[in-house]
């Protein structure tokens, strides 16, 4: 039986080359922080790429909904998104797109000046709308095989990477939509990693689109809140109030970023326990 996914021991050098066999490859520099793909950094004549090849069948699975959404929402939003492209390998999905360039806002947020924060948040707020508001329909996802609402997506993922001590909190409080929630696209895993800035503090890009699919407002809002310092939270919100012009529920808020606080915790555990971290 051949696996869906890849090992960590694979001849990845030939692969990539065999892909960008048209170009010059200068370099080839694994990237140790990939969780969920193995991650190559490469350099040619031309451009700067990142290959992902999927740790497991889930994530295997993840990529493929990845390439889908990302090229379903390619060019629907006023930023930057990513233009990823699927490749196979004895029929194994892995991922390639050329390097944006940017900093992500973890490595700025701390000691950025109220105006410049004021002006993210502005922008972040103005990406969730967006894409909050493009109109989903059957033609977005081909495989069928995968949560398409975040919440199905989640549970998947906790069942299959977290202990069950450490999910027992999903029992209780979980992304299940309500019959009064307003469904639409969510990216899923909005968090200051993916917003990439320009040397101008300006978003210049939004990447990483592994856990998008169907939810609500909050399950953006508050992970995007969640992951960045206080002084993002009330202007973030504000910014996305002044767009919808309606109140963000701060209960519903709240509630949603103590989920993806547990599920994170829950996650680095069980990373830890693999001695991937």
């Amino acid at each position: 039986m051949v696996e869906q996914f890849f090992l960590i021991n694979e001849d990845f050098n030939k692969i990539i080359k065999n892909v960008l066999s048209n170009e010059n490859v200068k370099s080839i520099k694994p990237i140790t922080t990939g969780w969920t793909n193995i991650v190559y950094k490469v350099e040619t004549n031309n451009d700067k790429y990142y290959f992902r090849f999927p740790r497991d069948e889930f994530w295997e699975r993840t990529i493929v909904k990845d390439h889908e959404f990302a090229q379903y929402i390619l060019g629907k939003t006023s930023f930057k998104t990513v233009d990823l492209k699927l490749y196979y390998d004895k029929g194994r999905p892995f991922s390639v797109h050329k390097e944006i360039p940017g900093t992500p806002l973890a490595e700025k947020m701390d000691s950025m000046s109220n105006e410049d924060i004021n002006k993210v948040s502005k922008q972040i707020a103005q990406f969730m709308y967006e894409l909050h508001n493009i109109s989903g329909d059957d033609k977005i996802f081909k495989i069928n095989n995968i949560g398409l609402e975040l919440n199905d997506f989640i549970n998947e993922l906790l069942e299959k990477h977290v202990s069950e001590t450490d999910r027992n909190f999903w029992k209780v409080n979980n992304f299940e939509m309500k019959p009064q929630d307003s469904k639409c696209l969510v990216h899923g895993d909005l968090n200051s990693s993916n917003v990439l800035l320009d040397e101008n503090n300006n978003v210049t890009a939004i990447i990483d689109f592994g856990f998008a699919g169907y939810g609500n407002k909050y399950f953006d809002i508050s992970r995007i809140i969640g992951r960045c310092p206080s002084s993002f939270a009330n202007s973030i919100s504000t910014e996305y109030e002044k767009l919808e012009n309606s109140e963000i529920n701060k209960n519903e808020l709240e509630k949603n970023i103590d989920i993806w606080n547990n599920i994170d915790q829950g996650y680095i555990n069980y990373m830890k326990s693999i001695k991937q971290i």
